[in-house]
């Protein structure tokens, strides 16, 4: 399984108790005394900067060391700019986006966020013993956000991954788990455009993901395009290998992604496969991925997905599925026009559609096979 997977223990509805509801922990004090704003938008989460509607922030470090979230975007928030801003050393996210529209961060570096996602000083998780946890804290995180971009960041050295585009509703992929509503409705994230960035050194997440975290979630018509993901094979790090790669995913029961365009984008020496088109849980869908014109070299050297090192990887989770429930399928999902290099599968498959490929120029390391259905 590869590390944006579905877990139903920790991310999923079902873990959330409503006696948990309402409590919450004393956020700390920014490192350079300046409070930050605690509970930003409910999440449980404090922020070094909350946006206001219709207003840019730009030309600027912030450095929000001791706070949770470095810029917080939130609901009725819309028409946001972030433009040539440094955030770096948030607890959780970088920059969090959630059920607004018309969002755009262009020309901005992530840096140094998202290693410090659990505090002792939080009430632990029912049953778990986790302390402070949020589902996903990408640098760069969108949750039930549509018409908007994410255009010519370079995000590095993160803890919880580089970029990610998910939907939005009783689970909120953001905020803590002791403060999740299972009567929110859901948000889902479309028309949002994520182009021209380049990602590296983010651990414990992928460089870019878009995936829903939702029984029922949807995404649909987002672009992937012209990104640059790199990694190192071999390496590992204290905070573990750069997990890399770009990711569609239907993840929760129930819940579908369509209209993806994933093209022109550079990736290499991911953990994990290069891209991944995945259909996870039962009832869940991809539907018309389109994967083409991207060079792809060297991936899942962690063999996490396919068995060996793979470029595109378009996958639906064989597992049992209940009684009277659908298998997880990848519809209509085409890869086209890609260069693939230095990997035992060029394109790799599993399941009952198997995508539709042409054009592809693909080698492979010795023995290994160009497109390979499973």
């Amino acid at each position: 399984m590869s590390m944006h997977q579905w877990r139903p223990a920790v991310v999923g509805v079902a873990a959330v108790s409503t006696a948990l509801l309402g409590l919450t922990y004393a956020p700390p004090a920014h490192a350079d005394g300046v409070s930050c704003t605690p509970d930003a938008g409910g999440s449980g989460l404090s922020a070094a900067v909350v946006a206001q509607p219709h207003r840019t922030i730009a030309d600027r470090t912030i450095d929000a060391t001791g706070c949770d979230i470095g810029i917080y975007v939130g609901p009725g928030a819309t028409h946001v700019t972030i433009s040539g801003v440094t955030v770096e050393n948030a607890n959780f996210q970088g920059i969090f986006a959630e059920r607004t529209s018309h969002l755009r961060v262009a020309g901005s570096t992530l840096t140094g966020n998202g290693f410090h996602t659990t505090d002792p000083s939080a009430p632990p998780l029912e049953g778990s013993g986790v302390k402070s946890y949020v589902g996903q804290a990408f640098a760069i995180s969108l949750f039930g956000v549509s018409h908007s971009a994410v255009v010519g960041n370079s995000v590095h050295d993160n803890g919880r991954g580089g970029i990610g585009v998910m939907d939005n509703g009783a689970n909120d992929p953001g905020w803590l788990m002791q403060k999740q509503n299972p009567d929110a409705p859901l948000v889902p994230s479309t028309y949002d455009v994520i182009a021209g960035n380049h990602t590296w050194s983010n651990y414990s997440g992928c460089g870019i993901v878009t995936a829903t975290q939702n029984f029922g979630g949807r995404l649909s018509n987002l672009q992937i395009m012209n990104n640059t993901i790199t990694g190192t094979i071999g390496q590992f790090t204290a905070n573990g290998p750069d997990i890399g790669g770009i990711v569609v995913a239907a993840d929760p029961p129930e819940s579908r992604v369509d209209n993806v365009n994933v093209m022109g984008n550079s990736v290499s020496q991911s953990f994990e496969g290069g891209i991944i088109v995945n259909a996870e849980a039962f009832n869940s869908s991809t539907n018309r991925v389109t994967v083409s014109a991207n060079t792809v070299t060297a991936n899942n050297w962690g063999h996490l997905e396919a068995p060996q090192m793979a470029g595109v990887l378009v996958y639906a989770n064989p597992a049992p599925i209940p009684p009277g429930t659908t298998a997880p399928r990848n519809v209509a999902t085409t890869v086209t026009g890609n260069t693939l290099g230095a990997q035992f599968y060029g394109i790799w498959s599993l399941g009952d559609f198997a995508p539709k490929t042409a054009g592809n120029t693909i080698s492979v390391t010795p023995g290994g096979t160009p497109i390979f259905h499973g």
